[in-house]
Parts: structure tokens; sequence; C-alpha cells
């Protein structure tokens, strides 16, 4: 439908499509001869901008038109009630001169955006201290500053029936994978929802594997981290009113990686990248060893180790399957309540909820001080993956590696394992296998450990960029 020429009938059309919101108001200005209405949501937009940049200029310019005398630089003209109705609730001011159809849009948005921060979910130890916020055209500035280049290609879209959220795909035109990128386009403009509350929303709308319970994209906060994957040839979705973005295609191997990794030396940085994946391993399956080892093989236990082991569970009435099960459900629900909690009362409820139930458990003989010992092992491993979703795996995983372990004993163990990786080989990330070989030569130098930078002279496998070399050999 069309506007209307007259300014009352047109007022009464606005209403109609806001269905009357209080918020709804127009000021009349005379200038000359002449009537202009203003119309807008007085919660939407900047008093001061419209005084200023719209109202004064009009009453001293009345020889001109609305485009030459206003000083707003987004600016659209239409005659579409539908367009009209989209920039009032987006804060823009809507002017209409009596006897024309035309409504010019001027963006007067109020901004109330939370100023750049350090990162709260990734801490940083070495480099850049901003992360993103809630605003999407700060975070695409934020990241333009970091990678000054005319490469940078941003491509927006709304997504979103009702809500109509702005999200943002961010790569390098000489890089980014073209078959992967027209990949996720497709998955992007095929999304009916209603609405779009984070990345996370679109992270499991495009997903290939809904029932895998790894993580197919990174999620990160850092504006350096996302800077580094930009030139590594991957892509990054950002979305309007959430501080974090999605980061494709990755690899399994990405979840164990932190930019502190190539801010230290390559030993330092390797030793720790290592200790993570082995804290994966250990948070996966040590319960089930531990299980595995008491109930079914005891004989591979050092004599020395057995008779401690002994000691503590002859008074234990409980079997050792269901005192893992207890103290990890209990692991579960301190790390839950210390999470929801305020920040000074989650971190008390953790530390003594966890010293008064490890105490009295043991002294009640429901379990034994081994089972304590492997159960805090196991959740100090899951904490430090970097990764939230990569460290939520491995709570679930765990629960899997134990029952298998109880039924079956070691052989149940490698049972698990064996599952595990076949799993990893299955999965795919826009038609990216997930599980990269990490044995080859190339690919060790950044998986398992973190070579030298002058070794790494090719960009991850799992990027596919269109030029693979990071790195020029001096040599040639």
């Amino acid at each position: 439908m069309k506007t209307e020429s007259f300014l009352d009938l047109n007022e009464k059309k606005f209403r109609e499509m806001l269905r009357h919101t209080s918020d709804f108001k127009t000021s009349d200005v005379r200038v000359g001869e002449e009537w202009y209405r203003l119309y807008y949501l007085d919660t939407m937009i900047d008093a001061t901008v419209v005084q200023e940049h719209i109202i004064r200029p009009l009453l001293h310019n009345q020889y001109t038109s609305v485009r030459e005398a206003v000083n707003i630089l987004n600016y659209q003209e239409t005659e579409m009630l539908a367009d009209v109705s989209k920039a009032l609730v987006a804060g823009k001011t809507v002017v209409q001169k009596n006897g024309e159809p035309i409504c010019y849009l001027l963006d007067t948005e109020l901004t109330n955006e939370r100023t750049v921060t350090i990162p709260m979910n990734e801490r940083v130890l070495r480099g850049s201290h901003k992360a993103l916020n809630e605003n999407i055209d700060t975070n695409v500035n934020m990241l333009r500053k970091l990678a000054e280049t005319p490469d940078l290609i941003v491509k927006s879209y709304i997504v979103g029936r009702r809500s109509n959220t702005k999200v943002a795909i961010l790569y390098l035109h000489s890089l980014a994978n073209e078959v992967v990128l027209m990949e996720l386009e497709k998955k992007i403009a095929s999304i009916e929802i209603d609405y779009v509350e984070s990345p996370g929303f679109i992270e499991e709308l495009i997903s290939e594997d809904k029932f895998s319970l790894f993580p197919k994209f990174l999620i990160s906060e850092r504006t350096d981290r996302i800077r580094s994957y930009l030139m590594d040839g991957k892509m990054v979705i950002l979305t309007d009113g959430s501080p974090e973005s999605v980061i494709l295609p990755v690899s399994f191997w990405s979840f164990f990686q932190t930019p502190d990794d190539y801010q230290v030396g390559w030993i330092v940085g390797s030793t720790f990248r290592f200790l993570r994946i082995v804290c994966f391993i250990f948070a996966i399956s040590l319960p089930g060893l531990y299980v595995a080892l008491v109930t079914f093989d005891p004989r591979v236990i050092p004599f020395e180790i057995a008779l401690s082991l002994k000691s503590s569970m002859q008074l234990v009435a409980l079997p050792p399957i269901l005192e893992a099960l207890i103290m990890l459900i209990t692991l579960e629900i301190l790390r839950e309540s210390a999470v929801r909690l305020p920040s000074p009362i989650g971190q008390t409820i953790g530390v003594v909820g966890g010293i008064v139930i490890g105490t009295v458990v043991v002294q009640t003989n429901l379990i034994s001080n081994m089972m304590v010992v492997v159960t805090a092992l196991t959740g100090v491993s899951s904490f430090i993956i970097p990764s939230y979703e990569m460290s939520n795996v491995a709570r679930i995983i765990t629960y899997l590696f134990l029952v298998m372990s109880s039924i079956f004993g070691l052989i149940g163990l490698e049972i698990s394992f064996f599952l595990l990786l076949t799993h990893l080989a299955r999965i795919h990330t826009l038609g990216i296998p997930y599980f990269y070989a990490w044995f080859t030569k190339d690919a060790l130098k950044d998986t398992l450990f973190r070579a030298p930078i002058k070794r790494l002279k090719k960009r991850p496998i799992e990027s596919v960029a269109k030029d693979m070399t990071r790195l020029d050999d001096p040599k040639g």
C-alpha cells in the first residue's frame, strides 16, 4: 500500500499499522506557507538530533527541499507504508510535506549501547583486550580497524520474520572459499523463524548434523581471535544484539587453540595445547577407567596402589558405578549453582559446597577417598578446555564412557574411544570434514602442538582457502 498526500489520512494509517502504540507521536512544523509533519516513536529517537538536524534546518531553509535542508547522512525516500512502518520501529523520523505522498526517512535512532570492554568469557593473558558488544555496527567497525584492507567483505541479511534481526557475514574475498561461502549464504537465506536471539540460533539452524554433541562452529567474543581466523580464510557471522560471533569452518582441534598460544614461545604454547588435549581425554574417560579397574581388572593396578584403594573402599557400601554417578552429578549441581548465582555468592557456594560435601561423604563412608580425587580431577580437567561448548561435550560424554566401562570393563572403555573416533570422522561442517587427520606433516604443526611461526607456512587445511600459503619461503 502507498502513502496518502494528506497528513491526517497518513497519520491514521500509521497508527493502525503500529496498533495504536502509545509511544507513536507526531509534530507539526510550519515553514512559511507550507506544513510538515514529523512521525516518530519517542522511545526510539534522539530528540536532540531531531531538533538540531531536522526541525531547525527546515525552519531556516524554507525555499529548499527536505533533502537539501536536513543534514542527516542516512536519508531515504518512499511512498510505501511498509517501508515507513519499518523505519519507525528502527528509530527513524519520518517527515512528510502536506500535499505530497513522499515520506522522508531520516535516521535519528537513539543509541544506548554498551561500551567496548574486555572479554568476559575468554580470559586474555596476552593480546587485545577488546571484546565485541551488542551493536553489530560497532563490531564491524572494530574488525575493520584490525584488518584495514578493502579485501574484507561484509554481507548483511535480515533474519527473523518478526524480529528483523541484522546478521552479517564477514570474510576476506581473496581467501574465503567460494563454494563454502555460497553454501553458508544459502543456509542463512533459507532460515524461516520468528526471531533470532543469538548466534546460537543460527549455529543450530545451519548445522548439518543436528544430533551430534560436538560443536560445529566456534563461538568467540575476542576481536583478535576473530581477526586471526579471518586471515586464515574462514568466515565470521555477527548478529545484532549479541556480543558473540560464529566462526566457520573449523575442525575439532580449533576448540583447543587460543590466541595466547601464539603470544608465547612455541615450546610453551605447544606444552599448554597438548595439556588441554590430554585433559580432554582425562575429563571423558577418568571416571570410567577408575570404575573399570576397580570392578573388573584390579590386577592391573600396582600392588601398593591396590592396597590403598582397598583400605579406602572396604567400608563403602555403594558399588563404584553409583559412587561415580553420585559424585559427578553433585559436581554438576555445584558447577551450575556457581554459574547461576551472583559472582560473590557463586564462588562461595562452589568452594564451601565442594569442601563440605566432599568431607561429609567420605566421613560417612558413602564415597571412597579415591573417588573424590577422581571426580575432582575430572572436573578440573574439563575446566582447562578453552571452549565452553567443547567443555560441555566432555561433561556429557563422561557418563557414556562411565556406563560402558561399568558394563564391559576396559573393553568397554576401548569400544567407547573407537565409537567416539568413528563419530568424529563422520561429522562434516558445510561439507568439510570435522576431524581432519592430525598425524600428517602439515597438520601436526598446529593441532597437537604449535610449531614455530616460521614453520607455519600453510593455512589450516579445514579453511580450504583460495591461497593456502601464509608465509612465503625466503629460499623460494
